[in-house]
């Protein structure tokens, strides 16, 4: 299966090559980046990096985050190993534009890629260029190539935040047994829950690799925003202190128009609102600005709305989020939030983020990438599900004017959170031991390991 797999994603290489070209040209700085990047070739400040690593003779550890929340989850990791650890050399790879710019931000662009492309002369060239001790996976992607040369170097591949959702199981629903094969390969399964778990097992992988370690997106102790905080974030929106504010986030093609006709109905029956709207790309924005037009809505990119002194937003205006890193943040400030991805078919997003400010969480039913999510929080009564448009206008314009609902919600997002607080350290915690069990610790504080 694995020969047939290589074949088949070397083959469709080839054959979306030339458009590929084409996009470059067309979009040039950017796309070139990106392009370059996917080859697996990176700027000189990367392979400066990696070649002082290797002179100093220290040990490497890779992280590899899917996208912009693996990447947070990263950084904590990052965090909680560098305070037991000295001389800790290491690189983050990511899978999305937005994830590499932000950990570039939070990491610093030498020791940051976008994973290439899982082409086996790529990946065999790059694994054996970097040659990291550890590769620790903060949730599992389809890359049979890049963990069979992980292993085949000898690097200890550890998964945290492990779960077999719908888009894992279709990605190798025509390579039976290539999934089983490429998880056999990993030396540590840190999983989420235990039906992740029994999916794993049915896979016949080694049972004492396997631990339900928690869901590490539940990482965080509520965070209570004091009313002057909130309104010197609405001020750098210019949006009046009194006004109650909707958040649409992370929202893909298809959503913004739902959105849209049912916000003018919001508008009608409470004047005193504001909507921010945060695609999940920010390139979609002018798409989305003249979608809005059609609906003869004013909208304004949050980039703009400094540019003018003493500006402030208009009863009628809606902000688009077009910058990255900030709607988490920004959700502090939220009446009500509904998590995108999730009424059209794209498996939803984090439901965690605005949980921790104590928000009440609205998502449609394609919520299958973050299932367990989803019905912890509605089994908690901190989240609601909506089927359609109809669904979600009602229930907004239901939490927009019910305050004591809104507490409920505040008290019981507290309440989950101080259960579930410390999931990062206990996981951190089993990877060190892990590792000094191996003996692959690095360096503590104090001496060896």
């Amino acid at each position: 299966m694995f020969v047939i797999y290589n074949i088949l994603i070397s083959a469709l290489f080839l054959l979306f090559l030339p458009l590929s070209l084409l996009f470059v040209f067309i979009k040039a700085e950017f796309a070139v980046k990106e392009f370059t990047g996917r080859l697996g070739f990176y700027p000189k400040h990367f392979n400066d990096y990696i070649k002082l690593v290797k002179k100093e003779k220290k040990d490497l550890v890779w992280i590899h985050a899917a996208s912009l929340g693996e990447i947070k989850m990263a950084t904590t990791i990052m965090k909680e190993l560098n305070e037991n650890q000295v001389n800790l050399s290491y690189i983050v790879s990511t899978n999305s534009s937005a994830g590499r710019q932000m950990a570039e931000r939070l990491f610093g662009p030498e020791k940051t890629i976008l994973i290439p492309l899982d082409l086996p002369w790529i990946i065999k060239s790059l694994v054996g260029r970097i040659k990291p001790k550890v590769t620790i996976l903060v949730e599992f992607e389809a890359r049979p190539n890049f963990i069979y040369n992980l292993s085949r170097i000898g690097s200890k591949i550890i998964l945290l935040n492990g779960s077999m959702d719908n888009k894992i199981l279709k990605d190798y629903v025509y390579f039976p047994g290539l999934l089983s094969s490429t998880l056999s390969k990993l030396d540590f399964l840190g999983m989420k829950t235990e039906e992740e778990v029994a999916k794993v097992r049915k896979l016949r992988i080694e049972p004492s690799k396997i631990k339900v370690t928690g869901n590490m997106k539940m990482e965080n102790s509520l965070k209570i925003v004091d009313e002057q905080s909130r309104n010197i974030l609405k001020e750098r929106l210019k949006i009046p202190y009194h006004v109650d504010v909707i958040i649409i986030g992370s929202t893909h093609s298809g959503e913004e128009e739902l959105i849209f006709k049912i916000y003018q109905d919001i508008k009608r029956e409470i004047k005193d609102v504001v909507l921010i709207l945060a695609p999940r790309h920010i390139e979609r924005t002018n798409r989305i600005k003249i979608l809005g037009e059609s609906y003869q809505l004013k909208l304004v990119e949050r980039t703009k709305i400094d540019v003018v002194v003493n500006r402030q937003l208009a009863d009628d205006e809606i902000i688009i989020l077009d910058t990255i890193g900030e709607l988490a943040a920004l959700y502090s400030i939220a009446t009500v939030v509904f998590v995108g991805g999730s009424l059209v078919d794209k498996g939803g997003h984090n439901l965690f983020e605005p949980v921790v400010y104590g928000k009440p969480v609205l998502f449609g039913p394609y919520i299958q990438d973050f299932k367990e999510s989803a019905e912890l929080l509605l089994e908690n009564q901190i989240a609601i599900m909506v089927k359609n448009e109809e669904e979600l206008k009602t229930q907004i314009l239901f939490l927009l004017k019910d305050k004591a609902r809104q507490q409920l919600i505040f008290d019981k997002a507290s309440e989950l959170l101080r259960k579930e607080n410390g999931l990062i350290k206990k996981n951190i915690k089993i990877i060190e031991e892990y590792l000094k069990k191996h003996g692959l610790i690095f360096y503590e504080k104090g001496g060896y390991c």
